[in-house]
């Protein structure tokens, strides 16, 4: 199966990053926005706890840490990573919260907890027909307040990927609509699906954050047909 439709954007993505970053201490710290992540994935079952560092808001320039500011997830060290511009550190299996800690260059502490709640496919999928809507059914608790959880289907065909996606609060299922349903290819496919915890962050300087606790079940492989 074809995966140009992930390679390609990775590929314009590490171009633009490993060109577009400053140092942290040449802008105000109070105008760092910051982006933290616990995302784990199952494919792989390891848990990424990820910081990135914006200029004014989270379209802004990238930021490298300078001395002596720093950044750890329950008193581990990021680190650094120069092509992709982010902080991380990977963990074995599943962790399902910690608290990333920010120092800024004039000594600021910044703490905001997180949490990744768990979610499953509630029986494997072996297709899904394009002639009408399909309703996925996922185990692992109703949507709770400031979750969305994520299908990406990704068919056969160059581009064909579809996202659906819903954040109604209580439900346990998604709907996956006929109109995007019918504009992926006829043949093997793949579905990823995300819930995302997306709580207010509790510590941040003045241009703000955003804090994110984010599950991915194993892909299930299935026929568009």
């Amino acid at each position: 199966m074809k995966a140009k439709f992930f390679f390609f954007p990775l590929l314009t993505g590490l171009l633009l990053f490993s060109c577009n970053r400053e140092l942290s201490n040449t802008v105000d710290q109070d105008r760092i926005f910051t982006v933290y992540e616990l995302f784990y994935n199952a494919n792989e079952d390891k848990t990424y706890a990820r910081a990135t560092f914006h200029f004014s808001n989270e379209l802004g320039t990238r930021l490298e840490l300078a001395d002596p500011s720093n950044v750890a997830f329950d008193g581990d060290p990021l680190t650094f990573n120069p092509v992709l511009a982010y902080y991380e550190r990977e963990y074995a299996g599943f962790v399902q919260s910690g608290v990333f800690e920010w120092t800024d260059t004039e000594g600021n502490l910044f703490r905001n907890a997180v949490e990744v709640h768990p979610i499953s496919y509630a029986a494997d999928i072996d297709t899904i027909a394009r002639d009408g809507s399909y309703e996925l059914f996922w185990s692992g608790g109703p949507l709770l307040a400031n979750e969305i959880v994520t299908v990406t289907i990704n068919g056969e065909n160059e581009q064909d990927a579809q996202v659906f996606a819903t954040n109604n609060q209580g439900a346990n299922s998604i709907i996956l609509a006929k109109d995007k349903l019918e504009k992926i290819g006829h043949g093997p496919g793949t579905v990823f699906m995300d819930r995302s915890f997306i709580p207010p962050v509790s510590e941040a300087p003045g241009a703000g954050g955003r804090l994110t606790g984010r599950y991915r079940p194993e892909n299930q492989e299935v026929f568009i047909d």
